[in-house]
């Protein structure tokens, strides 16, 4: 069944009776739908779609649904007969592989390690899973929730088997792979997002075309605000444009603006959303009143009555028209568009903005939304009392919040934090906040502990004073450590971010990043450090040659230009998007999660899970575990089993893998070879690497999969079996 809110519905209690027609604006019974696609984050909402329908309910637009497609279509397939269907479809797909006479393509190789996902699992193991996340004594269970975690782990390499490989990455989607999402080639094709979305058909057919046909939509919405939503909404638009020949398709949200503002080609875009009327690069509200006038006064697709709406892009008007709205007139976020019980989480977390943009604005490698001269989008503030009326309709909804801001600024955080702390609200509150030094003298963690706050997570980017400075942070890295510490004091979590790799930063002052981190690690709860991937829209992009490096042309199929390769002047060295750091030693990078797991499960920054187990347990993130062999270490509910499954091959290290695959793209980006879908064709269907033979596999809970050595019994559960099988986990998270 899709979320959504009836049509028609009466109109909140004591809120303004707009009336009837007015002047330059429509009737309000225009029927539109707003669509939130796959793939992205199951365990809360994104808040983009109650922020549109909240300003047009305002607006007098009361004609609408919305579905969280996403949530439907991971809800329809964790159905035991279609994730029973989805084993036996894994295990007949290796039993015909095993079967062929010659030797296994490089694509059979891959597909082969990915099936062995369904041992261990059972028709129910999926629903089970979000069972326990749905459950309040289950879900703060460690070893129970882990249990689910590996569940999901495993279903997503089962959902991959019906992707083009390398395509999935958990909740999320890799750029490239063998296929290109940097690549209008690729993304116009309409075969490779229907072969993304290829998983998803089922709930389509089933649930999303039916609800297409409810009524004759006048507006159909797609809010995309990540890469990996991209494919998937694609070919959910095509859909609705089959369906509604008539509707006025819209595309917004922020990978929406990303393809704009990357497209080598204004005219990209238009090839990419083919199925788009009207394009909304960047925020909506305003947009989408001003579209739903125009199509409640007689509006039509094709027509010229959208080009004056400041913010939309048309077909004769491609160029993006940045309008950034104020936020402190706005309706209230409607949160009532969805059913939040359905969400992953044994009680929902509610994003919501009290500011848009960040004060500050000046770090040299940011590069966010449709931004021209500055970083990202100018600060704007909505007044404080507005936002406690807002959270006090929030509060009937859940009193666990994410506050998704870029940076609010230090008084209005002291004010906002004032304000929660005298209320009634009794709300518990997360969001990322800049590292301002003036917390300890003005006693802010107390306040903020006041306020509700259980967590904040901090860019501190990079432990080198001479990097901050480059980046212009505005950050001393010697005053962080009171910084943390005035947190720590008031039983706040700190999550630290940084990244290592910005132009001249040399080796050691990569390691200092490290080092700042293991000094302090008492102040701090969770960390992830990623590597500088350089963006064509920062300042470091615009002027190169004032941080030492040469822009580089990026990949030839590259033409939506997420990324720029970059030439160090002084060393020579080439430097492309990587996923690590190579100078840095494992033994520096080991030890920042308090968990094994990542976002959107607990110990991700500023993962709903996260936010909610900080809630319960404070700043430690896990309950404390009483020593002694009385300690709870089973899961009460076992959802996977660790086989071990004999297979015909000498070796499952010898099968070719996704990390193969990578290997390519990253070679035939950086030789500029075609990196589109059809690149990659010859390779997959070569030969593997595979050699004939037997062996043991271990699927251990997450899927990773272990050689075992010969002649042991794992069917035998005994201390020595118990024991070999910890030691092979633990050799492989190594």
């Amino acid at each position: 069944m899709s979320v959504f809110v009836p049509l028609g519905m009466e109109r909140l209690k004591g809120g303004p009776d707009h009336g009837g027609p007015r002047p330059g604006r429509g009737t309000g019974d225009t029927a539109y739908l707003l669509i939130n696609p796959p793939v992205t984050d199951p365990t809360t909402a994104y808040h983009s779609i109650p922020y549109l329908v909240g300003a047009a309910r305002a607006a007098g637009h009361t004609e609408y649904a919305c579905v969280d497609a996403n949530l439907d279509a991971f809800t329809y397939l964790a159905d035991p007969a279609r994730f029973g269907a989805a084993l036996t479809a894994a295990r007949a797909l290796r039993a015909e592989i095993e079967a062929r006479s010659g030797a296994p393509r490089r694509h059979d190789e891959i597909r082969y390690r990915q099936a062995l996902a369904a041992e261990g699992l059972t028709a129910t193991s999926a629903r089970d899973a979000i069972r326990v996340f749905q459950d309040p004594e289950h879900f703060y269970h460690p070893p129970t929730y882990a249990q689910a975690v590996a569940v999901t782990s495993r279903w997503w390499e089962l959902i991959a088997l019906e992707m083009p490989p390398g395509a999935a990455d958990g909740f999320s989607m890799r750029v490239k792979s063998a296929v290109n999402l940097c690549s209008t080639a690729d993304l116009s094709d309409p075969a490779v997002p229907a072969a993304v979305a290829r998983p998803f058909e089922g709930y389509f057919a089933d649930e999303f075309v039916p609800k297409l046909r409810e009524r004759p939509w006048a507006v159909v919405g797609l809010s995309v605000n990540y890469t990996s939503q991209l494919p998937v909404a694609l070919r959910m638009a095509r859909l609705a444009r089959t369906v509604l020949p008539g509707a006025v398709i819209v595309f917004g949200g922020t990978e929406v603006g990303d393809v704009v503002k990357y497209a080598t080609d204004p005219a990209s875009a238009w090839r990419v959303f083919q199925d788009a009327d009207l394009i909304v690069p960047g925020e909506g509200e305003n947009a989408l009143i001003a579209i739903l006038d125009a199509v409640g006064n007689g509006a039509v697709r094709g027509g010229d009555a959208f080009e004056g709406i400041d913010g939309v892009m048309t077909r004769s008007r491609p160029d993006p028209v940045i309008a950034y709205s104020s936020v402190a007139t706005p309706g209230s976020p409607a949160y009532d568009v969805w059913d939040w019980g359905r969400y992953w989480s044994p009680e929902p977390v509610i994003l919501y903005s009290p500011t848009r943009g960040c004060y500050w604005n000046k770090c040299t490698f940011c590069d966010y939304g449709l931004n021209t001269d500055r970083p990202t989008s100018p600060s704007r503030e909505r007044p404080v009392a507005a936002v406690l009326d807002d959270l006090r309709e929030v509060s009937r909804y859940g009193r666990t919040l994410y506050f998704a801001v870029d940076a609010m600024s230090p008084r209005y955080l002291r004010t906002l934090a004032a304000a929660l702390a005298e209320s009634s609200l009794d709300l518990r509150w997360s969001a990322e906040l800049r590292l301002e030094r003036t917390f300890p003298k003005r006693a802010v963690g107390e306040l903020l502990a006041a306020s509700g706050c259980v967590a904040v997570s901090f860019g501190y980017e990079s432990g080198s004073q001479r990097v901050l400075d480059l980046i212009d942070k505005g950050v001393r890295i010697d005053a962080v450590p009171d910084v943390l510490a005035e947190l720590a004091r008031n039983g706040i979590a700190a999550q630290m971010m940084g990244f290592t790799g910005f132009p001249t930063e040399t080796r050691d002052e990569a390691l200092e990043t490290y080092a700042f981190l293991h000094h302090h690690e008492k102040l701090w709860t969770t960390a992830g450090i990623g590597l500088f991937a350089l963006t064509p829209g920062s300042i470091v992009a615009k002027d190169p040659g004032r941080f030492g490096i040469d822009l580089l042309p990026t990949s030839a199929s590259d033409d939506i230009r997420r990324y720029v390769p970059w030439r160090d002047r002084r060393s020579g060295e080439v430097h492309w998007p990587e996923a690590e750091d190579r100078r840095i030693p494992r033994e520096h990078s080991a030890g920042f999660r308090r968990t094994s797991f990542d976002r959107p499960f607990v110990g991700g920054i500023d993962a709903a899970h996260t936010l909610l187990y900080h809630a319960r347990f404070g700043r430690g993130l896990l309950p404390e575990t009483p020593e002694g062999p009385g300690r709870d270490e089973e899961p009460r509910v076992r959802l996977v089993e660790e086989p071990v499954v004999t297979i015909p091959f000498a070796s499952v290290d010898g099968l070719t893998g996704v990390a193969d695959l990578m290997a390519q793209v990253s070679r035939r980006s950086r030789e500029h070879l075609d990196t589109t879908s059809g690149g990659y064709r010859d390779w997959l269907d070569g030969t593997g690497t595979a050699r004939p033979g037997s062996c043991g596999v271990l699927v251990l809970a997450h899927g990773d999969l272990v050689e075992v050595p010969a002649g042991v019994d794992f069917g035998t559960d005994n201390a020595m079996t118990r024991a070999l099988r910890l030691m092979l986990a633990t050799q492989a998270r190594a």
